[in-house]
């Protein structure tokens, strides 16, 4: 994913190779031996079982040559819920990033993830309550989980926490009808990040971009059928951050360009860092607003003083 964000930010091929072996060098792992079959045919009743990733991802690799991606990525989000939520929002990246690479293997690595690990929040709504705005009802569920904070190590554990919580459940609204809902999401997203730069908060921005890409693989009516699931995720993700006494609230002002940011953040090692000011400049040359890159600078310039 990181690879990825770099090329389109104008890494040369020796920052790349060079970001490559970093990344090897500290964080990759051995994958494990794939000794077992996951045929066409069930692959969905992997669903949760994280010991499959390899299996799946196999099997989707093998589908994907013959098929294609596209068919294969409409045919496995037909038959099972979307969970969005997914890995603290990984599962949803990387398969975007995939598709925007046109990479096999990674596009399978993605449905492979969102299948073995798959969180979705179980959660409904009332189509007659429905939210005034997306800021309007992500604040409505906030204020729901109140003030305590949601207990948990880790985004996931505390993504779980909350759709198990009955306060959360009573409070979701549906999305505002009248407003393109992913656009909106995006501009909400973008703008809780510059008031508070929480890292949930970040893989709300990150998720956002990603859906529009894996979403635009689809055909309207099934990209508008999954987009619910996306509202109750992203509800949820905030429902899990604690309500910011100190927030970020003048408007942005920068003195810095998008070539400085991308310099910034093509000398980072921080995939964090590197995912999210590319996608504050994707989604500002399809929607500008001074939010991307003023929050995009805010983060390169913090990551190198520390």
């Amino acid at each position: 994913m990181a690879l990825v964000a770099l090329a389109e930010m104008g890494a040369s091929p020796d920052r790349l190779q060079k970001f490559f072996d970093m990344w090897e060098r500290k964080y990759a792992l051995t994958a494990p031996p794939v000794d077992t079959i996951v045929s066409r045919h069930e692959w969905s009743r992997q669903l949760g079982n994280a010991a499959a990733f390899g299996a799946s991802r196999v099997c989707f690799l093998d589908w994907i040559a013959e098929a294609g991606s596209v068919p294969v990525i409409a045919a496995v989000l037909k038959e099972v819920p979307f969970a969005p939520a997914t890995q603290a929002f990984h599962a949803l990246i990387r398969l975007a990033y995939g598709i925007q690479a046109a990479h096999p293997g990674e596009i399978a690595s993605g449905l492979a993830a969102l299948i073995s690990s798959h969180l979705h929040i179980d959660a409904h709504f009332d189509e007659s309550r429905m939210a005034e705005s997306v800021e309007a009802g992500i604040d409505h569920v906030v204020r729901a989980m109140g003030n305590d904070g949601v207990p948990g190590n880790s985004i996931t554990s505390r993504l779980r926490t909350v759709a198990n919580d009955v306060r959360f459940r009573q409070a979701i609204l549906a999305p505002p009808a009248a407003v393109p809902l992913l656009d909106d999401l995006a501009r909400a997203t973008i703008h809780a990040y510059w008031r508070s730069p929480d890292f949930t908060v970040l893989h709300t921005v990150t998720a956002t971009h990603a859906a529009r890409i894996l979403l635009a693989q689809l055909p309207d009516t099934a990209a508008a059928q999954l987009l619910p699931s996306l509202w109750i995720a992203l509800c949820a993700a905030y429902a899990t951050v604690r309500r910011p006494s100190n927030v970020e609230t003048d408007s942005p002002d920068v003195t810095v360009s998008w070539s400085d940011v991308c310099r910034m953040a093509v000398a980072s090692n921080d995939d964090h860092v590197i995912k999210m000011a590319y996608t504050c400049l994707c989604e500002d040359r399809r929607q500008p607003s001074p939010f991307y890159l003023a929050s995009a600078a805010r983060l390169v310039f913090r990551s190198t003083k520390t």
